[in-house]
């Protein structure tokens, strides 16, 4: 499995890798333009990823229109859809139905982050190696 991680702050990045230790091989962006640099040259490559975790809440691009942007560039390249984790530390009731309206994420994560949890929804979505 091939998995990017999308988050402003190292620490989260590094959870997130540790969880996936031994599972995905993992890349790494601190903003959403970096993680559209990512996304359009692994599918270009033929080497798109399983798995994309995503913050919200990030300087810049947020995750909602990073997320917008990379299932644009995804309708270009027939069979190629990551699963998408939207990972925040919001548990806010409108912020969970905007990251999953309209189908762009595939499930939502709140931090703190909790590896059982974490792993579980790898589970649910037919990514545990």
């Amino acid at each position: 499995m091939k998995a990017l991680i999308v988050d402003d702050v190292e620490m989260n990045r590094e959870l997130l890798a540790i969880f996936l230790e031994g599972r995905a091989a993992v890349s790494f962006a601190e903003s959403g333009e970096e993680a559209l640099r990512l996304v359009a040259d692994a599918l270009e490559t033929d080497a798109y990823f399983d798995l994309i975790c995503m913050d919200i809440f990030m300087p810049g691009m947020d995750g909602h229109e990073t997320l917008k942007k990379i299932r644009e560039m995804e309708a270009s390249y027939e069979g190629m859809r990551a699963t998408v984790f939207m990972v925040t530390g919001s548990s806010s009731p409108d912020d969970m139905f905007d990251a999953l309206i309209g189908g762009e994420c595939d499930d939502y994560l709140t931090k703190p982050l909790m590896q059982k949890g974490f792993s579980d929804l790898l589970g649910k979505h037919g990514l545990m190696v």
